[in-house]
């Protein structure tokens, strides 16, 4: 018998081989590999389906990657064979993608074959991280079928786990639950308030955390956990993508001791402390109601603003009031400089008029009787202003005789003065009266 031949009829008798005479090896005789943990989107999964020793196996048959399911039943991925079809000089190894499953378009294959028989025989590929998915996650059997160095059949096989880690990168903003909200979230001390978070909690999914400072303090303080867990209701994770999500709720008490309470909403904060940076959170301030503190304040202001005001009304108008006094004192020593004489007085001296000095005369009450109608009644002409023709109806239209120096010169014999010619010099007096 040829080597061909034989090859052939050892195959055959690898087929037709009974189930039930195959030879139960412990699962160390394969190995799989996968990457039991990965960061989804962030690294790659890496699968191998080997012989962990060559010396036990003749021969391969198949050599099968497949995955567990939500039924519990495994579902083939992948295949690796010897293709026998045709002569056996066309016999070679070949990788079947089970079209069901889609990885086939995914996979990068490093190495497939099952002949020769060597401790590299098997399956090796990688899923890159950007073509990851969700349900790439969970239990995977990896399963060679063959011959042994003593013509058995050969069926082995090994489970491994592959978890992927999800990363929260989501959380919504902290609502108030309470009946009422107050939209400048303040209330009065010791006023119940519901505080309300919704967020991803990643996969393996963690609790969202509470968090709070009290205000007031200068410098503020640290943010710390809240350690009250009654006032804390932890709702369960619902699946959400290839994470979860959590509804997280606290009561609160405001405080009568402080001014306001800060409070956090965190996720992705692994190890961290309260209030880090690097923590994904929603964050609320809730403030007590403290209407003295604020109307004092308010009052302060409104009398310190009239003060100020006051004090800049009453300057503007003392102001004013001492430049009034001040123009008016000015005046009346500017009048009290000029000296008055009359006529009579400057006549009887003798003396000439003074420069820079007005002079007036008087009339004698008994040139003008005939203006002057009672004894006691006279009308002081002698400071009035010298007037037009026509004032006393005069034909002749001579001036007002008070202002007419020329009628008091002539009744004095004074015709001529050291200040030049006299006013009305020119008149027309007629007769005397």
């Amino acid at each position: 018998m040829d080597s061909n031949a034989y090859q052939l009829l050892e195959k055959f008798e690898i087929i037709a081989g009974s189930p039930g005479a195959s030879d139960l090896t412990l699962s160390q005789d394969v190995s799989i590999i996968t990457t039991k943990n990965a960061k989804y989107k962030q690294e790659k999964l890496k699968f191998a389906c080997n012989l962990q020793s060559s010396n036990l196996w003749k021969s391969i048959t198949t050599v099968v990657l497949s995955k567990n399911t939500s039924s519990g039943n495994y579902q083939d991925i992948v295949t690796v064979l010897l293709d026998m079809t045709g002569v056996i000089a066309n016999w070679h190894n070949s990788t079947i993608w089970h079209l069901q499953s889609g990885w086939g378009n995914r996979a990068d294959v490093k190495r497939a074959y099952v002949q020769p028989v060597t401790s590299s025989s098997g399956l090796d590929f990688e899923i890159p991280a950007d073509r990851v998915e969700c349900s790439d996650e969970g239990t995977y059997r990896c399963k060679i079928t063959g011959v042994s160095t003593t013509s058995k059949a050969l069926d082995k096989e090994k489970i491994d786990t592959v978890t992927l880690t999800v990363e929260p990168n989501r959380i919504d903003q902290i609502t108030i639950l309470t009946q009422n909200p107050q939209p400048e979230l303040i209330y009065n001390a010791n006023d119940l308030v519901t505080l309300s978070c919704n967020g991803e909690v990643g996969n393996p999914a963690k609790d969202l955390r509470w968090c709070y400072r009290n205000g007031g303090n200068n410098p503020p303080g640290n943010f710390q956990g809240w350690n009250k867990d009654d006032d804390i209701n932890k709702g369960s994770f619902i699946p959400f993508g290839c994470q979860k999500t959590q509804t997280s709720t606290l009561r609160y008490n405001v405080s009568a001791e402080y001014p306001y309470r800060e409070f956090k909403c965190e996720t992705a904060y692994d190890n961290l402390p309260c209030g880090h940076s690097s923590i994904i959170s929603s964050n609320i301030t809730i403030f007590r109601y403290t209407s003295p503190a604020v109307n004092n304040q308010q009052s302060d202001d409104t009398a310190s603003g009239g003060v100020i005001a006051g004090a800049v009304i009453g300057s503007f108008v003392g102001i004013i009031l001492i430049v009034v006094i001040v123009y008016f004192v000015a005046f009346r020593k500017k009048n009290e400089g000029e000296t008055y004489r009359t006529k009579e007085e400057n006549g009887r001296t003798g003396s000439a008029p003074i420069d820079n000095t007005t002079v007036y005369s008087v009339p004698h009450k008994e040139r003008h009787g005939d203006r002057d109608r009672s004894p006691r009644q006279y009308e002081n002409r002698g400071l009035d202003e010298p007037h037009t023709r026509g004032y006393n109806a005069d034909p002749r239209g001579r001036s007002n005789p008070g202002m007419d120096r020329s009628f008091d010169d002539v009744r004095d014999g004074n015709m001529k003065s050291s200040r030049g010619p006299m006013m009305g010099s020119n008149a027309s007096f007629g007769s005397a009266v």
